[in-house]
């Protein structure tokens, strides 16, 4: 793992997760959209900078997640999460990589939905404070705004026509007031004292669109680059300040026939977390739950290229709702009886 020195982005060998100033989204569009696209059939993962959302903000939201996390458990497991993928999972609830690992996800974490920020289940990650539960709603808008607006730069890289919205292609499907699967998801993963090479969230695509990462002084993401450059298996996805790292989602690897790229992705022992707790923080952005997840309009994708997308085949006749319940059925274990036992 190396870095850049002129432009600051991480690198691992020759394969680089690009850094994309997102201030050329309101100054030159076309050429934020070049970017973006690039960055997508190559790795699946950019890092964006000057994205407009305050930090203050994300710090807030930061201190926030630390301290629902340092509760005893028994206060955290007042909304349990289950099949409607809101509140509280506790450690090793989540399989991300069923066929392989051995034992759950060495994480807990929160979820909130769009429908759920204004009730208890978000003030009770606010710790019954309503002001921080209405941040937790800004910041949640905050970021699916920005994600809209990255949705427009794949709309204009993908030369979705006039005919059919263009850039505002993804609009209709993406609508903050509509019913989906978008979620907002505070993590947090303990101090380590295992196995090195033990995965802490096993390997995986995003369900979704498109995920908006945050990060936090520790960083363990690692990028499967070797869907693409086949001599470097996986790169490092380093905590970058002020950034927001971005990844594609299955949605958008059926909906380009394979054109982009919904990169598995896992987190993995750093040993800072010997001594320390790692916290990041992620969207997942969702079509609306009506939207088929059929190819797009576009003269960039053929029919021939439907085999790039083979991984994601069962899920083409699903809609977008449809897809969430189905992964989310084969990574969760929603049998919570022992929770209060052994299993931290």
């Amino acid at each position: 793992m190396t870095q850049d020195t002129t432009t600051n982005t991480p690198t691992s060998g020759n394969v680089t997760i690009p850094l994309i100033d997102f201030s050329l989204f309101a100054t030159n569009p076309e050429e934020c959209a070049r970017q973006v696209g690039e960055a997508s059939q190559n790795i699946g993962f950019f890092y964006l900078t000057n994205h407009d959302l305050p930090q203050d903000l994300i710090d807030k939201m930061f201190d926030s997640s630390e301290k629902f996390f340092q509760r005893p458990l028994g206060s955290k497991t007042k909304h349990m999460i289950g099949p409607d993928n809101t509140g509280y999972s506790s450690m090793k609830s989540e399989t991300l990589d069923p066929e392989t690992q051995t034992q759950g996800d060495l994480k807990e974490a929160y979820n909130a939905r769009k429908w759920s920020i204004d009730d208890d289940i978000t003030l009770h990650f606010a710790q019954g404070d309503k002001e921080l539960q209405a941040r937790v709603g800004e910041f949640f808008k905050g970021l699916h705004n920005l994600a809209r607006n990255v949705m427009q730069c794949f709309a204009i890289a993908l030369q979705v026509p006039e005919t059919a919205g263009g850039r505002h292609y993804f609009d209709g499907s993406h609508q903050w007031e509509a019913k989906s699967g978008t979620t907002l998801r505070f993590l947090h993963y303990p101090q380590q004292t295992g196995d090195p090479n033990t995965p802490l969230a096993g390997s995986h695509t995003d369900y979704g669109s498109i995920t908006l990462l945050m990060q936090k002084d520790i960083a363990g993401l690692e990028v499967q680059a070797s869907r693409i450059h086949k001599n470097v298996p996986w790169v490092a996805a380093p905590v970058i300040p002020n950034t927001i790292l971005v990844n594609i989602g299955d949605h958008l690897q059926m909906w380009t026939n394979g054109l982009l790229k919904s990169t598995k992705h896992r987190v993995m022992y750093n040993p800072q977390q010997l001594n320390h707790s790692r916290y990041s923080i992620a969207c997942f952005i969702h079509a609306n739950d009506t939207t088929k997840l059929d190819p797009i309009p576009t003269p960039l994708i053929t029919q021939e290229m439907r085999a790039e997308g083979v991984e994601f085949e069962e899920g083409r006749n699903m809609t977008a709702g449809e897809y969430l319940d189905w992964r989310l059925a084969q990574t969760y274990n929603f049998n919570f009886g022992e929770i209060s036992g052994g299993a931290m």
